[in-house]
Protein backbone atom coordinates (compact mmCIF):
# COMPACT_ATOMS: atom_id res chain seq x y z
CA UNK A 1 0.00 0.00 0.00
CA UNK A 2 1.58 3.67 -0.92
CA UNK A 3 1.62 6.28 1.10
CA UNK A 4 -1.38 8.45 -0.86
CA UNK A 5 -3.95 5.44 -0.31
CA UNK A 6 -2.99 4.79 3.73
CA UNK A 7 -4.07 8.17 3.97
CA UNK A 8 -6.81 7.82 2.46
CA UNK A 9 -7.90 5.16 4.59
CA UNK A 10 -7.08 7.00 7.61
CA UNK A 11 -8.78 10.02 6.49
CA UNK A 12 -12.14 7.48 5.52
CA UNK A 13 -11.88 6.34 9.31
CA UNK A 14 -11.64 10.28 10.28
CA UNK A 15 -14.32 11.34 8.56
CA UNK A 16 -16.42 8.21 9.86
CA UNK A 17 -15.97 8.47 13.38
CA UNK A 18 -16.38 12.59 13.10
CA UNK A 19 -20.01 11.87 11.20
CA UNK A 20 -20.53 9.35 14.47
CA UNK A 21 -20.38 11.64 17.08
CA UNK A 22 -22.25 14.61 15.10
CA UNK A 23 -25.10 12.27 15.10
CA UNK A 24 -24.94 11.98 19.50
CA UNK A 25 -24.87 15.65 19.84
CA UNK A 26 -27.96 15.39 17.57
CA UNK A 27 -29.34 13.07 19.26
CA UNK A 28 -28.87 14.27 22.74
CA UNK A 29 -30.17 17.80 21.78
CA UNK A 30 -33.55 16.01 20.64
CA UNK A 31 -33.74 14.14 23.46
CA UNK A 32 -32.75 16.97 25.86
CA UNK A 33 -30.57 15.03 27.37
CA UNK A 34 -27.21 17.04 27.66
CA UNK A 35 -26.84 19.75 29.90
CA UNK A 36 -26.55 23.14 29.85
CA UNK A 37 -24.48 25.47 31.53
CA UNK A 38 -25.31 29.40 32.06
CA UNK A 39 -22.92 31.13 33.63
CA UNK A 40 -23.26 35.36 34.70
CA UNK A 41 -20.72 37.72 36.60
CA UNK A 42 -22.06 39.49 39.69
CA UNK A 43 -20.96 43.04 40.83
CA UNK A 44 -20.00 43.50 44.03
CA UNK A 45 -22.65 45.86 46.22
CA UNK A 46 -20.96 48.46 48.15
CA UNK A 47 -21.93 48.55 51.89
CA UNK A 48 -22.19 51.14 54.49
CA UNK A 49 -20.84 50.73 58.10
CA UNK A 50 -23.74 51.40 60.29
CA UNK A 51 -22.53 52.81 64.50
CA UNK A 52 -25.23 50.78 66.82
CA UNK A 53 -27.38 52.84 68.89
CA UNK A 54 -26.12 51.89 72.74
CA UNK A 55 -27.49 53.17 76.02
CA UNK A 56 -25.32 54.98 78.33
CA UNK A 57 -22.56 53.82 80.60
CA UNK A 58 -24.13 52.76 84.14
CA UNK A 59 -26.04 50.05 85.86
CA UNK A 60 -28.63 48.29 83.56
CA UNK A 61 -30.94 45.55 84.19
CA UNK A 62 -31.71 43.33 81.30
CA UNK A 63 -33.46 40.05 80.56
CA UNK A 64 -31.56 36.95 79.58
CA UNK A 65 -31.36 33.49 79.49
CA UNK A 66 -29.84 32.54 82.60
CA UNK A 67 -28.44 28.81 82.54
CA UNK A 68 -30.16 26.76 85.62
CA UNK A 69 -28.40 23.70 85.53
CA UNK A 70 -26.17 21.49 82.80
CA UNK A 71 -26.54 18.27 82.58
CA UNK A 72 -25.35 14.58 80.61
CA UNK A 73 -27.97 12.15 80.53
CA UNK A 74 -27.29 8.35 78.86
CA UNK A 75 -30.45 6.40 77.42
CA UNK A 76 -30.53 2.37 76.95
CA UNK A 77 -32.94 2.06 74.25
CA UNK A 78 -33.90 -1.53 72.18
CA UNK A 79 -36.15 -1.35 68.86
CA UNK A 80 -37.33 -3.67 66.74
CA UNK A 81 -37.53 -2.50 62.90
CA UNK A 82 -39.41 -4.71 60.47
CA UNK A 83 -38.61 -4.17 56.86
CA UNK A 84 -40.58 -4.54 53.82
CA UNK A 85 -38.45 -6.22 51.92
CA UNK A 86 -35.96 -8.87 52.30
CA UNK A 87 -32.59 -6.72 53.39
CA UNK A 88 -29.42 -8.38 51.99
CA UNK A 89 -26.72 -5.47 53.73
CA UNK A 90 -27.13 -2.38 55.82
CA UNK A 91 -25.40 0.17 53.35
CA UNK A 92 -25.61 3.74 55.40
CA UNK A 93 -27.85 4.98 58.39
CA UNK A 94 -28.11 8.28 59.14
CA UNK A 95 -29.44 9.34 62.57
CA UNK A 96 -30.70 12.71 63.99
CA UNK A 97 -32.31 13.01 67.78
CA UNK A 98 -35.25 15.15 68.14
CA UNK A 99 -37.47 16.12 71.39
CA UNK A 100 -40.59 16.36 72.33
CA UNK A 101 -41.12 16.77 75.33
CA UNK A 102 -38.99 18.61 78.52
CA UNK A 103 -40.58 19.91 81.08
CA UNK A 104 -38.98 20.83 84.68
CA UNK A 105 -40.68 20.37 88.00
CA UNK A 106 -38.66 22.90 90.18
CA UNK A 107 -39.36 20.83 93.25
CA UNK A 108 -37.77 17.85 94.25
CA UNK A 109 -40.44 17.17 97.03
CA UNK A 110 -37.56 15.20 99.53
CA UNK A 111 -34.49 16.61 101.62
CA UNK A 112 -32.67 17.39 98.51
CA UNK A 113 -31.96 21.00 98.25
CA UNK A 114 -31.58 23.05 95.16
CA UNK A 115 -32.97 19.84 92.45
CA UNK A 116 -35.73 20.07 90.23
CA UNK A 117 -37.22 16.72 88.19
CA UNK A 118 -36.81 16.92 84.53
CA UNK A 119 -39.06 15.13 82.41
CA UNK A 120 -37.90 14.29 78.56
CA UNK A 121 -39.64 12.97 75.43
CA UNK A 122 -38.41 12.08 72.03
CA UNK A 123 -37.14 10.30 69.08
CA UNK A 124 -34.38 9.18 67.27
CA UNK A 125 -35.28 9.41 63.55
CA UNK A 126 -32.63 7.08 61.65
CA UNK A 127 -32.64 6.96 57.51
CA UNK A 128 -31.70 3.37 56.43
CA UNK A 129 -30.05 2.69 53.31
CA UNK A 130 -30.01 -1.05 52.33
CA UNK A 131 -28.97 -3.69 49.24
CA UNK A 132 -32.09 -5.70 48.34
CA UNK A 133 -32.20 -8.90 46.23
CA UNK A 134 -34.16 -8.44 42.88
CA UNK A 135 -32.71 -11.21 40.51
CA UNK A 136 -33.05 -14.61 41.63
CA UNK A 137 -29.84 -15.90 42.14
CA UNK A 138 -30.81 -19.97 42.17
CA UNK A 139 -27.74 -21.96 42.44
CA UNK A 140 -25.36 -18.97 41.30
CA UNK A 141 -23.16 -17.01 43.63
CA UNK A 142 -24.01 -13.55 41.92
CA UNK A 143 -26.62 -11.21 43.44
CA UNK A 144 -27.98 -8.49 41.73
CA UNK A 145 -30.71 -6.00 43.41
CA UNK A 146 -31.30 -2.41 44.22
CA UNK A 147 -30.29 -0.09 47.10
CA UNK A 148 -33.64 1.03 49.19
CA UNK A 149 -34.24 3.44 52.11
CA UNK A 150 -36.23 2.66 55.24
CA UNK A 151 -36.92 5.53 57.74
CA UNK A 152 -37.78 5.25 61.32
CA UNK A 153 -38.66 6.91 64.56
CA UNK A 154 -37.30 5.21 67.60
CA UNK A 155 -39.01 7.33 70.97
CA UNK A 156 -37.75 7.61 74.31
CA UNK A 157 -38.49 9.25 77.17
CA UNK A 158 -37.14 9.41 81.14
CA UNK A 159 -37.03 11.33 83.91
CA UNK A 160 -33.97 12.49 85.47
CA UNK A 161 -33.21 14.63 88.79
CA UNK A 162 -30.82 18.06 87.90
CA UNK A 163 -28.88 20.24 90.31
CA UNK A 164 -29.75 24.13 90.09
CA UNK A 165 -26.48 25.76 89.43
CA UNK A 166 -28.46 28.88 90.13
CA UNK A 167 -31.78 28.03 91.52
CA UNK A 168 -35.44 29.58 89.13
CA UNK A 169 -37.44 32.17 90.10
CA UNK A 170 -41.04 32.22 90.86
CA UNK A 171 -43.54 34.46 92.12
CA UNK A 172 -46.16 32.60 94.81
CA UNK A 173 -49.66 33.54 94.01
CA UNK A 174 -51.31 35.17 97.43
CA UNK A 175 -53.95 33.94 99.33
CA UNK A 176 -57.91 35.31 97.85
CA UNK A 177 -58.85 37.76 100.18
CA UNK A 178 -62.53 38.21 101.00
CA UNK A 179 -64.04 41.14 102.79
CA UNK A 180 -67.39 41.30 104.30
CA UNK A 181 -69.64 44.30 105.15
CA UNK A 182 -72.11 44.52 108.54
CA UNK A 183 -75.25 45.40 107.86
CA UNK A 184 -78.32 45.79 110.24
CA UNK A 185 -81.43 45.99 107.80
CA UNK A 186 -82.02 42.50 107.60
CA UNK A 187 -85.59 42.18 108.32
CA UNK A 188 -87.40 38.59 109.67
CA UNK A 189 -90.67 37.60 108.56
CA UNK A 190 -91.99 38.19 112.37
CA UNK A 191 -92.59 42.00 112.29
CA UNK A 192 -92.36 42.13 116.16
CA UNK A 193 -88.69 41.10 115.90
CA UNK A 194 -85.51 42.81 116.01
CA UNK A 195 -83.63 43.16 112.69
CA UNK A 196 -80.87 40.69 112.35
CA UNK A 197 -76.97 42.10 112.86
CA UNK A 198 -74.24 40.90 110.81
CA UNK A 199 -73.08 40.12 107.75
CA UNK A 200 -74.56 41.64 104.76
CA UNK A 201 -75.34 38.97 102.17
CA UNK A 202 -75.77 41.38 99.14
CA UNK A 203 -72.30 42.49 99.00
CA UNK A 204 -68.83 40.74 99.04
CA UNK A 205 -65.44 42.01 98.13
CA UNK A 206 -62.56 39.64 97.23
CA UNK A 207 -59.00 40.46 96.52
CA UNK A 208 -56.50 37.83 94.91
CA UNK A 209 -53.07 38.69 93.22
CA UNK A 210 -51.80 36.04 90.45
CA UNK A 211 -48.30 36.37 89.31
CA UNK A 212 -46.84 34.81 85.35
CA UNK A 213 -43.82 33.48 85.99
CA UNK A 214 -41.13 32.73 82.73
CA UNK A 215 -41.37 28.83 82.01
CA UNK A 216 -38.38 27.31 82.34
CA UNK A 217 -37.11 25.50 78.84
CA UNK A 218 -34.58 23.11 77.86
CA UNK A 219 -32.15 23.05 75.08
CA UNK A 220 -30.54 20.45 73.14
CA UNK A 221 -26.57 20.90 73.07
CA UNK A 222 -24.97 17.21 72.12
CA UNK A 223 -26.56 13.88 71.48
CA UNK A 224 -24.14 11.08 70.93
CA UNK A 225 -25.81 7.71 69.41
CA UNK A 226 -24.38 4.21 69.79
CA UNK A 227 -25.89 1.46 68.35
CA UNK A 228 -25.57 -2.68 67.80
CA UNK A 229 -27.51 -4.32 65.22
CA UNK A 230 -28.67 -7.57 65.27
CA UNK A 231 -30.19 -9.73 62.81
CA UNK A 232 -32.98 -11.22 63.89
CA UNK A 233 -33.85 -14.79 62.25
CA UNK A 234 -31.50 -14.70 59.32
CA UNK A 235 -31.77 -16.39 56.05
CA UNK A 236 -28.69 -18.30 54.41
CA UNK A 237 -28.29 -21.03 51.57
CA UNK A 238 -25.46 -23.27 51.65
CA UNK A 239 -24.21 -22.10 47.75
CA UNK A 240 -24.03 -18.31 49.77
CA UNK A 241 -23.21 -19.08 52.81
CA UNK A 242 -21.73 -15.67 53.74
CA UNK A 243 -24.91 -13.64 52.48
CA UNK A 244 -27.32 -13.68 54.81
CA UNK A 245 -30.77 -12.07 54.08
CA UNK A 246 -33.28 -10.35 56.74
CA UNK A 247 -36.80 -8.94 57.44
CA UNK A 248 -35.98 -7.43 60.69
CA UNK A 249 -33.23 -5.60 63.22
CA UNK A 250 -33.01 -5.47 67.09
CA UNK A 251 -30.70 -2.18 67.84
CA UNK A 252 -29.30 -1.72 70.99
CA UNK A 253 -29.03 2.03 71.14
CA UNK A 254 -27.38 4.23 73.49
CA UNK A 255 -28.61 7.97 73.57
CA UNK A 256 -25.52 10.18 75.48
CA UNK A 257 -27.49 14.12 75.59
CA UNK A 258 -26.27 16.55 77.20
CA UNK A 259 -28.86 18.81 78.08
CA UNK A 260 -29.30 22.71 79.31
CA UNK A 261 -31.73 24.04 81.46
CA UNK A 262 -32.86 27.99 81.40
CA UNK A 263 -34.83 30.63 82.40
CA UNK A 264 -34.98 34.24 81.32
CA UNK A 265 -34.13 36.01 84.26
CA UNK A 266 -33.47 40.27 84.79
CA UNK A 267 -30.02 40.26 85.39
CA UNK A 268 -27.97 43.58 86.31
CA UNK A 269 -25.13 44.62 84.57
CA UNK A 270 -22.95 47.40 84.17
CA UNK A 271 -22.39 49.29 80.64
CA UNK A 272 -19.05 50.15 80.27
Amino acid sequence: MNIDSKLNQENQINTGNDSYIADIADCCLKNNHCATVTTQAETITEEIDVIPTVICPGNTVVKLPVVLAETKIIIPVEATITFDQVVMEIKRTKKNVFLTQSRLIPFSQDSRTGTGILFIAGFVRKNIEYATQTCPSGTSTNVCGDIRHCTVQVPFNFTTRVTFLRPPVFNENTTPSEIEFFTDKVEGCDNCTDSVLGRNPCDQSFFITEFYNEKPYVELVRADVTEVDIHTNPISSCETPTEQRVTQLTEKIVINLTLKVLQNQQVRVTAV
